[in-house]
């Protein structure tokens, strides 16, 4: 009998990957991940991946590395060319932009010459780079042992929320990280949460609501500048 086919491997880094997100302007993969700030030889950072066919399948090589030191990246949110990186207690603001390098005659016949090294069937980037830069970094999760969970952008990418092991939902302007909300959601920890068109409501999972109730989601509104609890939904 034969088993289930392997589904066919894009990309492996040489970290764990932790997060990913897709660009839908340039169809880049974006893959975070690392081994945390442990001195074990494993490297932190952030890969910008190329997708290409190769004798007929899908495959993605890396057209850039971007190196976060000793943060490793745990999830990621985009808007446009703004990458959102949850690196232990903090978020880091990224900018990426990507463009297409004008390639002279004589590289042009250079890289036919070279033709049989390449890969049967590659596409070629033919001279696609990227730039990546930092624009801010804000800590996001201030408990004993901190760490930013989820963070996502709001409909027109003008603020970020985020949350974490404190239970505390943050607002942040972008591009410059200015906090703009802050309020106690829950007693646990912040697994998942959402902005609303309008930021006067956040819907929040959480691991453990101000019922002390599992597996649940909260609906929070902002009335008359005050944070409040209108709806909720528990799973058991």
């Amino acid at each position: 009998m034969v088993g289930p086919r392997r589904a066919p491997e894009l990309y492996r880094a040489r970290f764990p990957l932790l997060g990913l997100q897709v660009d839908p302007s340039t169809g880049l993969l974006i893959a975070a991940g690392g081994g945390g700030a442990a001195k074990a030889g494993i490297k932190n950072g952030v890969h910008f991946l190329q997708q290409e066919w190769i004798n007929g399948r899908l495959s993605a090589s890396l057209l850039h590395s971007h190196d976060t030191e000793t943060r490793v990246t745990m999830n990621l949110a985009l808007a446009g060319d703004i990458l959102a990186a949850g690196q232990d207690a903090h978020c880091q603001l990224l900018r990426f932009q990507a463009h297409q390098q004008k390639v002279n005659k004589a590289e042009k016949a250079g890289s036919k010459k070279q033709g049989p090294r390449q890969r049967k069937g590659a596409a070629p980037h033919e001279g696609l780079e990227l730039r990546v830069e930092n624009l801010q970094t804000v800590q996001t999760d201030f408990s004993s042992d901190p760490l930013q969970k989820v963070v996502c952008f709001n409909h027109d990418n003008t603020l970020l929320a985020t949350g974490g092991t404190d239970g505390y939902v943050r607002v942040w302007k972008v591009p410059g990280l200015e906090k703009v909300l802050e309020f106690k959601a829950h007693e646990g920890e912040i697994e998942d949460l959402a902005l609303g068109p309008d930021v006067k409501r956040v819907v929040v999972q959480s691991s453990l609501g101000p019922m002390k109730l599992p597996g649940s989601l909260w609906l929070w509104t902002v009335i008359a500048s005050c944070i409040c609890c209108l709806h909720c939904r528990v799973f058991l």
